[in-house]
């Protein structure tokens, strides 16, 4: 699997996180140094400007920690600790005037920081940092149930031909998935994605030659691509891996280099989980014997997708008992005003709060991947929950479709 600078950069970021700094991971600790380079990138981020004196940033941990888990690896949430002396240049650089500060980076160190004036909570930093992310994504539709899909999608691909196209045809969801627009971002000027929810008929995946009316496995969300100067609609491949973001990151990337994903290197590649099927139009009937393997072969697909979602199931529901578990285990924090930087010397030094490790079930890594969620070797999804956020949250992971 290849990585691309951000990655490489984040990597050596980890240790930082992970073995200093008030907040635990997914949040990142930065120092000047680090700071510079990921946000070298035109990705949106969060970052919060601490003290370990502050009490008022000890407040913020379990709700800042908890906010960076639902939306990672899709926007990272970085902090600076301002007391620490190689720091204080860039501190006043961001004219720092209380803790904790946060600053909102739309397109990271490439444009201007907006201060974040919102109510110091898990939900509020969450829904702020999501309309950071400008909506690239083209929305398909369909008028009626029973409308022709065929020219919706031949215009789709009509536009930017010169573009790889990929869409996302969900069943269900009115709206457009908050992972496919951050992937249109950063794919913005490579790729051309779309959305189209599918009819109760399975109008759209029936045109798309994919639709199996006796595999209901696969009734679900789906991704296909056709490669850049292909208008032909059975021209297409289906994208077979776990809809999570760095999994799907990776395939698209393949689809740019015009490589299958399945010759990467990454876990996730060599354990049959992100794999493309070329998918051709609708073929007449075969013959009773043909039919036989083929159906055959449809079982067989059927009953190991059905297996890999029952895991995913599995491990979701894992992390959400623990996330309720850890989110039971302490009161709620009381959020309160920031202290100003001029009493700082005149402040108790109070240590640096106790760092929380979230645990983890693993997170794929990919070619030009999120410089915000490193991938841990062995471990499959960031859990959201955090010691000391209120009991009666329900964190949303936004990493999956």
């Amino acid at each position: 699997m290849r990585f691309s600078l951000p990655l490489a950069i984040a990597a050596a970021v980890l240790p930082l996180s992970v073995q200093a700094g008030m907040y635990g991971q997914p949040v990142l600790n930065l120092d000047a140094k680090t700071f510079k380079k990921v946000m070298a990138t035109e990705h949106a981020a969060m970052v919060a400007f601490v003290a370990p004196w502050c009490g008022h940033c000890k407040n913020l941990g379990p709700e800042y920690t908890s906010a960076a888990s639902s939306l990672s690896p899709l926007i990272p949430f970085y902090a600076i600790d301002c007391d620490d002396a190689g720091n204080k240049a860039l501190c006043a650089e961001y004219q720092i005037q209380g803790f904790p500060t946060i600053k909102a980076f739309p397109r990271a160190g490439k444009g201007a920081a907006k201060d974040y004036q919102g109510e110091r909570k898990r939900g509020a930093l969450v829904e702020y940092a999501k309309t950071l992310v400008p909506d690239r994504v083209k929305k398909l539709r369909i008028a009626t149930e029973g409308s022709k899909v065929e020219p919706v999608i031949q215009a789709f691909l009509d536009e930017k031909s010169n573009l790889p196209h990929v869409l996302l045809v969900h069943p269900s969801a009115p709206s457009i998935p908050f992972l496919w627009k951050v992937l249109a971002h950063r794919l913005s000027g490579k790729m051309h994605l779309a959305y189209i929810r599918d009819t109760t008929s399975h109008s759209i995946l029936t045109s798309l030659g994919i639709f199996d009316s006796a595999d209901t496995t696969k009734d679900g969300t789906r991704v296909v691509a056709w490669p850049g100067g292909v208008q032909e609609r059975s021209n297409l491949t289906e994208y077979q891996g776990a809809l999570k973001f760095n999994a799907l990151l990776e395939w698209l990337q393949a689809q740019l280099d015009g490589k299958p994903a399945s010759s990467t290197s990454s876990s996730e590649s060599s354990s049959g989980k992100t794999q493309q099927k070329p998918v051709k139009a609708p073929e007449p009937i075969p013959n009773a014997n043909g039919q036989g393997e083929t159906k055959a072969k449809q079982a067989s697909d059927a009953a190991a997708r059905k297996a890999k979602m029952d895991e995913a199931e599995r491990r979701d529901r894992e992390r959400r008992e623990r996330a309720a578990q850890a989110a039971a285990a302490r009161p709620p924090v009381e959020d309160v005003d920031a202290s100003p930087v001029e009493e700082a010397a005149e402040a108790v030094p109070e240590g640096s709060a106790e760092q929380e490790q979230v645990q983890s079930d693993g997170v794929e890594g990919v070619a030009e991947p999120v410089p915000e969620q490193v991938p841990v070797p062995g471990e499959e999804a960031v859990t959201a929950g955090q010691e000391g956020v209120d009991s009666e949250q329900t964190v949303q992971v936004h990493e999956e479709l």
